[in-house]
Formats: structure tokens, C-alpha cells, sequence
């Protein structure tokens, strides 16, 4: 196992760039490496994506020339963290972070014993299924373990210096968003004083401990927008989410039919659903 690809870039001053896929859909992440991302964002959170059966899937990543991630569906769920490191994940991003115990717990359950609490089987996938090599599979994937940490609760923002300080913590999320909600502002993530107060809390302790943030445009990526978001501290850009990708392409190839009929004699069209977008935010 070599060091994590995302890390060396980083190490090189190279922007990875990734997207969050919920589809979890072979020929879509095919096309993410044919087209040169990075990485890939396999959500197991919001999506019906199973972060215990991702075999498969990995094979694909691995095929596309792509970093998986995987995100579990709570701090809690620790065996689909572990499944889904035998299968070959990266990193595990975990959500809804509380504390920096919660993510110790995850440390502790993808971690070998006598150190950590994780199980002992040759019999996976990731060390290649062998009994004589698997002395050096634990100390190098207890060596290389990278657990994401998304910053989206305000227990977490209170703890963000012990949750950075962690040694198996190199990049993070910080989640607008969910944080928004969670400080009673709604959707105003990027209008509100408490959200912004919070980000740059969380920036300053990254930089303090050396972590790396992932983030970025997810709705509206484009020059402007990345660039802003690297000048804001960002270091591992993660620009779109495959179903809203394909929803905005959608959109956008209607209204250049729509258009084209307009100009016609003697055509028409429906009109379109109202879009899925805000028009500013």
C-alpha cells in the first residue's frame, strides 16, 4: 500500500479534484476517471449505496484510476467503515461528528489490535486474499489509515482543535449546510455571520495542525468559483455531485431545445418544471 495519492499530490502542491457520487454507478465513475478526476466521493449517507458490499465498485475505481472515498453513514456504523476499507476504500469520511471521541471510535475500530480493535482476517480483498503477506498488510494499513472527519455540528466546531490533532486526521470537511441547520439559520449558509464565524474557526485549527480541507463549488463549479474556494483554504477540491450534475445538464440541454423550437415556424413546447436550482446562494 502506498501512500495515499491524494496526500502525495498534496504533498507536491497538485489540487486533487473529485466528485460525490450517490448513484455509486459503475459507467459514471468511469467517466469521472476518463475525463481526469482524482477521486470519487461514494456516498452511503444519503444514497442507497451499500458501504458493505463495494467490492465491485472499487475494481471500477481502481480500473478508472480513481482515489475512493466512502462515506459511512454515521459515526456509529463503524463495520460498514471497516467493510468498506477491506474493499479497498482510501478514506472514510465520517458525517455528523460530535466530538473528537466519535472519531476516535472510528480510529479505534479500523485500527489492528493490540493498538485498535479491528479483527484479523487474511481472507479480504485489499491484502490479496494471502496469509503470508499479511503481516505487512497490518502494519501498512494501520500505517496509511485516513479518516475524514466532516465538521457539520456545533459540538464538533467546539472541538475542532482535539479533532484535528488526531494523527489519523489529514483532511477534513467543513459542511456548511447541515451546520446552517444546526445553528438555527436554515438554509443561509452563505449569509450568515454564525456560519462564517464557525469556518473560519475550523480553517484556523486545520492550518494550526496541518490538516487539508476538502471542499468547493458542489452546484456552480467553474473558474471563478474554484479559484475562490482555493483561496479560501481549500486544497482538495470536490466540484459537483453526480445527480445534480446530471439534473443541471438536463436543464440546460431543455432550454436549448426549448429555444431552438421557439425560433421555429409552426412548433412548440411545453413549458419546462421550474428548475432545481436557486437563482443566487
Amino acid at each position: 500500500m502506498a501512500r495515499n495519492r491524494l496526500l502525495t499530490m498534496l504533498d507536491e502542491h497538485v489540487v486533487p479534484i473529485g466528485m460525490q457520487c450517490f448513484t455509486g454507478d459503475h459507467t459514471l465513475i468511469e467517466v469521472l476517471g476518463a475525463t481526469g478526476f482524482d477521486y470519487v466521493w461514494l456516498d452511503s449517507e444519503h444514497s442507497a449505496l451499500d458501504p458493505r458490499a463495494l467490492e465491485d465498485t472499487m475494481r471500477t475505481c481502481e480500473v478508472a484510476g480513481l482515489v475512493p472515498l466512502v462515506r459511512i453513514p454515521d459515526p456509529a456504523d463503524t463495520t460498514s467503515a471497516r467493510r468498506a476499507l477491506e474493499a479497498g476504500a482510501a478514506g472514510i469520511v465520517v458525517p455528523m461528528v460530535r466530538s473528537a471521541a466519535d472519531v476516535r471510535e472510528v480510529i479505534d475500530a479500523l485500527t489492528f489490535l493490540p493498538r485498535g480493535t479491528r479483527g484479523l482476517c487474511p481472507a479480504l480483498r485489499v491484502p490479496g486474499y494471502t496469509v503470508a503477506g499479511f503481516d505487512d498488510y497490518l502494519r501498512e494499513s494501520d500505517a496509511g489509515l485516513l479518516v475524514i472527519p466532516m465538521i457539520e455540528t456545533v459540538e464538533a466546531v467546539a472541538e475542532i482543535d482535539q479533532i484535528c490533532a488526531l494523527e489519523q486526521v489529514e483532511l477534513l470537511v467543513f459542511a456548511a449546510g447541515e451546520l446552517a441547520f444546526a445553528l438555527g439559520e436554515g438554509p443561509g449558509m452563505h449569509s450568515s455571520p454564525a456560519v462564517r464565524e464557525a469556518q473560519r474557526a475550523v480553517h484556523a485549527a486545520a492550518k494550526r495542525h496541518g490538516v487539508a480541507l476538502i471542499g468547493g463549488p458542489i452546484l456552480d463549479p467553474s473558474a471563478e468559483t474554484c479559484a475562490a474556494a482555493l483561496e479560501n483554504g481549500i486544497s482538495v477540491l470536490c466540484v459537483g455531485l453526480d445527480v445534480l450534475a446530471f439534473r443541471r445538464l438536463c436543464e440546460t440541454t431543455v432550454a436549448a431545445a426549448d429555444a431552438g423550437v421557439a425560433a421555429s415556424n409552426g412548433y412548440t413546447r411545453p413549458p419546462a418544471p421550474p428548475s432545481g436550482f436557486p437563482s443566487s446562494y
